[in-house]
């Protein structure tokens, strides 16, 4: 099954190749599989935005709840598997996945895998140069490339973390997995061949534009109507309470009067 997956994205690799280096009549090679490599990336992070959106919706979700989430830890502070339970069943009565928000990060990984068979498989690529990069087909020995593909990989996650509500006590830290996620495809990547690295921080860069305007700006922005609605209730609080008094005073004075 496995290597069927590989043949099909093989295939549409070489097909992608081919149109960019004969019928787009782009003579440099180096050119044409980084061409190649943005326009097959495009396409999967195309078929994946269906995820991304469904994803933006669950978060938004679980932003409308937090209030709710907040009442629950109050609550069971000092029991947390009743509090986790509970919210756990607020989450089902509402319809928010927990996991919504990982599926689109961790879907390309099945997929990077199949490529690095794939690329394994093209000879062609030893001793192609690409800008700084002498061969797409070895490990870029200047490390810009580990380096690019930690960044990007953290920044998607970053963004889906900073949109998504503070986890319920006792719950998965997503910074620090952001982290160890990061720091572990930034190593890999010392020793993948070039142009699988490059197809990495592409669909990173292209999921972090997705994440920001499915998932980050909306969240900031029902934030911000969150703190806007708390700060008019406050005052509101605020006016009655210094109101009371004078209307207490005033109510003893027209007592006196009669």
């Amino acid at each position: 099954m496995f290597q069927k997956i590989v043949d099909f994205l093989a295939s549409i690799f070489n097909y992608l190749y081919e149109f960019v280096h004969v019928q787009m009549g782009i003579s440099d090679k180096g050119i044409s599989y980084v061409l190649a490599i943005f326009i097959f990336t495009l396409i999967i992070r195309l078929l994946i935005l269906p995820l991304n959106i469904k994803s933006a919706k669950s978060t938004r979700g679980m932003q409308k709840i937090q209030p709710e989430v907040k009442k629950l830890q109050e609550k069971y502070k000092n029991d947390p598997q009743k509090m986790n339970e509970e919210v756990m069943k607020l989450y089902k009565e509402n319809n928010v996945s927990l996991t919504g928000g990982c599926l689109p990060s961790l879907l390309p990984l099945p997929i990077l895998m199949a490529l690095y068979w794939v690329f394994m498989g093209i000879n062609d690529l030893d001793g192609v140069p690409f800008l700084w990069l002498k061969s797409l087909g070895g490990p870029d020995q200047l490390f810009i490339l580990p380096v690019l593909a930690a960044l990007t990989t953290y920044l998607p996650s970053y963004l889906m973390t900073k949109a998504q509500p503070s986890p319920a006590e006792g719950g998965m830290d997503m910074r620090t997995m952001n982290f160890v996620m990061a720091g572990m495809m930034g190593f890999m990547s010392i020793k993948f061949k070039s142009i699988l690295v490059l197809y990495w921080i592409m669909g990173n860069a292209i999921q972090a534009v997705q994440t920001y305007f499915l998932n980050y700006r909306p969240a900031m922005e029902e934030m911000k109507k969150t703190q806007v609605n708390e700060s008019e209730s406050k005052k509101e609080k605020f006016s009655m309470n210094i109101d009371e008094p004078k209307n207490l005073a005033s109510t003893k004075k027209k007592k006196k009067k009669k």
